[in-house]
């Protein structure tokens, strides 16, 4: 009998759950590394894309060019992280890379021509063709919560909200000579030198003030130099601008306005609250409280306003400043709620706020660290800057009595060059302002015979941008160019002081600084924050005498990334005692 080979036995269903079972365990490593791969490639094709598309041919120097992307290898992110990381050294890198006064840095999908030319940076700042609104709406909605109302102003509308009286005559002049009475005022009670907290004027708590001996003739103290600087010219600023019931009532919301800023870079990419950082947690419940706040004032204001009763925390109304009331009836009359219109009381007041204190911190621990510089500024500013104090034989009375302080601030500005030079000098060393644009129409931008020849040109490039295009003006990066700036990295006030070769006069020349052109909102405008920072600076160098704690002597804290000014990385421990 014929023999057959018996056909294969059919899988049984255990054995192919099995299979199925052991496909899937290697699908995810499979999916993951599939993953991993793609990548990975996408981000080298993504690299030499935009490589090749960076070496194409240019143009001759008369002819406009369009600006090329420096080459990236993230899709879609570009430059973002190294941007948000630390922008001032990227566009260093990228400058340096492109060699080009305009150049493209493309951050979520969207790409920022970088301007790093002087000359062009004045023409794009004086430009009508280029817009800051598209920046002011941005961060009116990230940093300050605006839900849309703010948005959806018509333009006409918008410009009023937001340009009020504080950048205009005659208000700023009267602002000053406010704000003068009030530093002179109160900065000899900078310390008071009481043991208990609650003893202290409101701008020492939080600096950690201790009394080293109450009893001995010349009273010292130790204190955060940064928080105590900070809070002091808060608490001026906020009684100059919001009067005095605010003040008294809200001024520990101060705290809520710092924490902010000390996230104002996180808030400004949009972080949520959820995002694993304690900053950026910390920072939505100061905003909310804050906006709270101004809701309030908002509503309290217009009941004033009305003659109706605004409830005893801001009973008296009276003393708040102009433009704060023109900023409110403006709200009304636009139809804004309270809570509508906070995000943008909220963004004024940070405006008021945002510089002038780390201004001034910075201002004053350059020239307290350099004895030689010290006593010169002292010197200088002596005939303007007058400290006095009557003694107990003139008086008669078994105490001192308390030293007066007067200031001529026009002649500071007049003729202390070596003053002002140092307040450039730290200008350019501490702040790293970004001003964005949005073009309204077609633009070329060209550049000076100056700025091209410092590239080894022998004539200006022209760039040609497009109506819609984004502009970012690294004034940071510029300020760190060595070719602009010798040895960029040093503290030197003597770079903006030249003198005149026919009057043989010393002069200080700000040369290529732009201050505060960040253009995100403007605040008290460059005029007013300039001089309430020479107010500041030569009152407290005139009536104290501040060293470093400890024996190491002073230390420069690293700065940490801000809008405009840095904040210092630390705070610095310092022992303050009065010079008259």
């Amino acid at each position: 009998m014929e023999e057959y080979a018996s056909p294969p036995s059919s899988p049984s269903s255990s054995d192919l759950a099995q299979t199925v079972r052991n496909s899937y365990d290697h699908l995810p490593e499979l999916t993951w590394r599939t993953f991993i791969a793609v990548i990975v490639f996408s981000c080298i094709v993504t690299r030499i894309t935009t490589g090749l598309q960076s070496r194409r041919r240019k143009p001759s120097n008369e002819e406009p060019q369009s600006v090329k992307i420096v080459p990236y290898w993230l899709p879609w992110i570009g430059h973002g992280l190294s941007l948000t990381w630390d922008h001032v050294t990227s566009v260093c890198k990228a400058r340096n890379s492109a060699k080009e006064s305009v150049f493209g840095l493309l951050m979520g999908g969207v790409r920022q021509n970088v301007v790093v030319s002087p000359s062009i940076t004045k023409t794009i700042l004086s430009s009508p063709d280029a817009s800051s609104a598209a920046v002011t709406a941005y961060v009116i909605e990230n940093v300050f919560g605006d839900t849309g109302a703010i948005h959806r102003l018509k333009p006409e509308d918008s410009r009023a909200f937001h340009e009020t009286a504080i950048m205009r005559e005659p208000f700023i002049t009267k602002a000053l000579t406010a704000e003068l009475g009030l530093i002179e005022r109160e900065t000899p009670n900078l310390v008071t030198f009481c043991r208990s907290i609650v003893d202290q004027a409101p701008w020492e708590r939080a600096s950690q003030v201790t009394v080293d001996d109450y009893d001995t003739e010349v009273r010292t103290c130790e204190a955060n130099l940064f928080s105590l600087v900070k809070d002091f010219i808060g608490y001026l600023s906020v009684s100059l601008f919001m009067g005095s019931a605010f003040t008294e009532s809200f001024f520990s919301q101060l705290e809520d306005l710092w924490t902010m800023e000390n996230r104002i870079i996180s808030l400004l990419t949009g972080a949520p609250r959820w995002l694993p950082s304690p900053g950026v947690s910390a920072a939505h419940p100061a905003r909310r409280r804050l906006l709270e706040v101004f809701s309030a004032f908002h509503q309290a204001f217009i009941a004033w306003d009305d003659g109706r009763d605004p409830g005893m925390e801001l009973r008296d109304l009276e003393d708040v400043s102009e433009p704060i009331k023109e900023r409110i009836r403006i709200s009304r009359k636009l139809g804004l709620s309270s809570g509508a219109s906070a995000p943008g009381h909220l963004s004024q007041f940070w405006a008021l706020l945002r510089n002038t204190p780390k201004v001034v911190f910075w201002n004053l621990l350059h020239i307290y660290a350099d004895p030689k510089l010290l006593e010169d500024i002292r010197k200088e500013i002596s005939p303007y800057a007058k400290a006095t104090r009557v003694s107990r034989e003139e008086t008669g009375f078994p105490f001192q009595e308390p030293p007066k302080l007067s200031i001529d601030l026009k002649g500071i500005i007049e003729c202390c060059p070596l003053f002002k030079a140092c307040y450039y000098e730290t200008i350019r060393l501490e702040s790293a302002g970004v001003s964005f644009r949005k073009l309204t129409s077609d633009l070329n931008l060209t550049e000076s015979d100056k700025d091209a020849a410092i590239d080894g040109l022998t004539s200006p490039r022209t760039y040609r941008l497009q109506k819609g295009d984004y502009i970012a003006i690294s004034h940071g990066a510029h300020q760190k160019d060595d070719r602009y700036f010798h040895n960029p990295g040093q503290y030197d006030p003597q770079r903006f002081i030249h003198r005149d070769s026919e009057t043989g006069e010393t002069k200080v020349d700000s040369r290529t600084i732009t201050p505060f052109h960040d253009n995100i909102f403007e605040g008290k405008g460059q005029h007013f924050a300039e001089r309430e920072i020479f107010a500041f600076t030569a009152a407290i160098l005139s009536l104290w005498d501040i060293e470093p704690v400890g024996e190491k002597g002073w230390k420069i804290p690293g700065p940490k990334s801000s809008v405009g000014t840095f904040l210092p990385l630390n705070d610095v421990r310092v022992k303050m005692k009065m010079r008259v």
